[in-house]
């Protein structure tokens, strides 16, 4: 069975890189901690290719406005989740972030919620891994190179599971 992965780093809408995706393709959509799994995630998924969407600029609270301004509405995971074909296998990653970037429990939680609820979505618990001390955040948002590869295996596990391994 052909599926498609979409990655979701961080909450952000992709219509441009979505048009040039394939069954066993795997989209990356994200900010700056998606920028950082590009060197590792491809040889982990290989051989599936992968487009990217991902720009070092973004935010989580910017991404948040984006896709709320182009879905226009206020349930953004739910929406988010009908806009996406439904053959489409949905990677997203859980939130951990300084807290004076906004709350990010409440976000983690309703993607806890949805995953439950929507077999396509699987979840990369980021946050428990830093929670965890499995990872180190010099400036306490992005890994250290060995965090990168770490996060990277994570998704890799993840689109294991959308593409029927483990």
């Amino acid at each position: 069975m052909h599926r498609l992965a979409l990655v979701l780093a961080c909450v952000l809408a992709a219509p441009a890189a979505a048009g040039e995706l394939h069954a066993d393709n795997v989209l990356v959509v994200g900010d700056s901690l998606a920028t950082g799994l590009e060197p590792y995630l491809g040889q982990l998924v290989a051989p599936r290719s992968i487009v990217w969407d991902a720009s070092a600029g973004r935010t989580t609270p910017e991404g948040l406005v984006r896709l709320r301004a182009q879905l226009r509405v206020r349930d953004r995971i739910r929406r988010a989740l009908r806009a996406i074909p439904p053959h489409v296998c949905i990677v997203w990653a859980d939130l951990d972030r300084p807290a004076r970037k906004g709350p990010y429990r409440p976000l983690n939680a309703a993607l806890a919620r949805a995953a439950r609820h929507d077999h396509r979505l699987v979840l990369v618990h980021w946050h428990h891994a830093v929670a965890s001390h499995r990872v180190r955040l010099p400036d306490h948002i992005h890994p250290d190179t060995a965090g990168f590869e770490y996060r990277s295996r994570l998704f890799a596990q993840a689109l294991e599971r959308c593409f029927g391994g483990a």
